[in-house]
């Protein structure tokens, strides 16, 4: 099915007139299923899994009502692939075991984490079903096991959490070891967390990865629906070391990740938000870095790091990770830096996350609501086409 997914979503993104080669097709606003283990192995592999950490994305400002964007994945996945979306709503029954959700949901042809209302600082903003820690738990768990997977606004957020809580995790078992080289490495990491500022525009907001604030914090200013996407620019910051700016650029020059291609060949891109936190380039610079220095060690050991149990699962972690895209204000000053981020495995998977919303346009419309767009019109959005080109890299 990856290939003929391939082949279909080549087809739509080739050109903005030709018909669609699947036919016309009815509006499909998803499957809601609160056990992926209760969905046939075959199935599941012919099908896109969208969690919804909450049971909507946002309010839509005209009417006050909550927009389920995961909705317009499903109609967009069966327009262009002619393929079900199982969507699961977390925030009502959860996830069960992180590592048992995150084996089964490995086994979709594409898999999708919705945004929502929570605060990530503000733990009991969550429902007791999916937890803040449930969610991050289960981020790492695909981190580690490698399985791409889109993460949308406040799972972009849950992402860069969960890229530091895996650090943390990998130094805790590298200096277990007690193997002199992976001792080293994980207090290198250590020394330069607990020793790195974020800063915005209003002061100081953490003094080192244990503050609650270093991943992700309040942007300067709320950010609004129908922004521009920019590139980002990866410019010098003076309280980052230098090693950990080169990292961050060593990965960004290395691989291509495909909302690069989209800011360069689409139109101007204008997308949909829903927030006023937003992560910070620093905790995303650092992670990159330190993802590096992790999987430099076990390659250098690498049948040492094999036979070390606690170290074993670190061999799977991502190899790096980017930031791909920004918005900016009206006079041109960065207004969320961290718009997008690309994620890297040595197998060559990707995953992306962003801050915005691709699924939605102007309207804020979902699938019940009435959006069901024309497939010309489908393939004339540069909003859709840069989705489609998401969730064709992300294929498994």
């Amino acid at each position: 099915m990856t290939s003929a997914a391939r082949v279909l979503f080549d087809a739509f993104l080739s050109d903005r007139d030709s018909p669609n080669p699947l036919g016309e097709r009815s509006p499909a606003s998803g499957t809601r299923v609160d056990d992926l283990a209760s969905v046939d192995p075959v199935e599941l592999a012919r099908s896109i899994v969208v969690v919804e950490p909450w049971n909507h994305v946002g309010e839509r400002p005209r009417d006050n009502s909550g927009v389920i964007a995961s909705e317009n994945i499903a109609y967009v996945a069966d327009q262009i692939l002619g393929v079900q979306t199982l969507i699961v709503p977390a925030w009502r029954i959860g996830v069960g075991d992180p590592k048992r959700f995150a084996a089964l949901a490995s086994g979709a042809m594409l898999l999708a984490f919705e945004g929502g209302e929570p605060d990530v600082h503000v733990a009991s903003s969550f429902t007791d079903a999916y937890s803040r820690s449930a969610a991050t738990k289960t981020l790492v768990e695909l981190l580690l096991r490698g399985v791409p997977f889109i993460g949308i606004c406040l799972s972009h957020q849950l992402a860069a959490q969960a890229h530091v809580d895996l650090v943390k995790d990998a130094v805790r078992r590298l200096e277990a070891s007690e193997h002199r080289a992976f001792v080293e490495v994980s207090r290198r990491i250590s020394e330069v967390g607990e020793n790195l500022h974020v800063e915005k525009g209003y002061g100081t907001i953490a003094k080192s990865w244990a503050d609650e604030t270093f991943a992700v914090a309040n942007n300067e200013e709320v950010s609004h629906s129908n922004t521009r996407l920019y590139p980002y620019v990866n410019t010098e910051l003076d309280h980052v070391p230098t090693m950990v700016t080169e990292a961050h650029r060593v990965v960004a020059q290395k691989y291509e990740a495909i909302i690069d291609v989209a800011l360069q060949y689409e139109n101007e891109l204008r997308i949909q938000a829903f927030h006023g936190n937003e992560v910070s380039e620093e905790s995303v610079r650092f992670v990159c870095w330190a993802y590096q220095q992790i999987q430099h060690v076990l390659a250098a050991y690498s049948l040492d790091a094999a036979s070390i149990p606690q170290v074993q699962a670190l061999m799977g972690a991502p190899l790096g990770v980017e930031i791909l895209a920004s918005t900016h204000k009206q006079n041109g000053d960065p207004l969320c830096e961290v718009a997008a981020t690309g994620i890297y495995w040595q197998a060559g998977q990707t995953a992306l996350t962003t801050q915005f919303h691709p699924e939605l346009d102007d309207t804020l419309l979902t699938t019940s609501g009435g959006w069901a767009p024309a497939w010309k019109d489908m393939k004339r959005s540069d909003g859709i086409r840069l989705l489609a080109r998401m969730l064709r890299a992300c294929l498994r």
